[in-house]
């Protein structure tokens, strides 16, 4: 009977220690799965910027090109 107590506490403390250890490899693995998602993000974002800013340049020209136009 105390035997059987022992035997069930030994395998509830390995346990315990078991979950603690997979606790922080989950972490690591949210922490590295948030940080490629911020790097993606940021490389669309970038995209997206510099399509942005193309479309104005071109805008620009073409405003000043009808201005210059209209002029002559």
């Amino acid at each position: 009977m105390i035997a059987s107590n022992l035997h069930l506490r030994v395998h509830w403390s390995r346990d315990r220690g078991r979950q603690r250890q997979e606790f922080p490899r989950l972490t690591v693995v949210l922490v590295i799965v948030l940080a490629l998602v911020n790097v993606s993000a940021t490389v669309l974002m970038a995209g997206s910027w510099a399509s942005i800013t193309n479309g104005m340049l071109e805008l620009e020209r073409s405003i000043q090109e009808r201005l210059t136009e209209t002029v002559n």
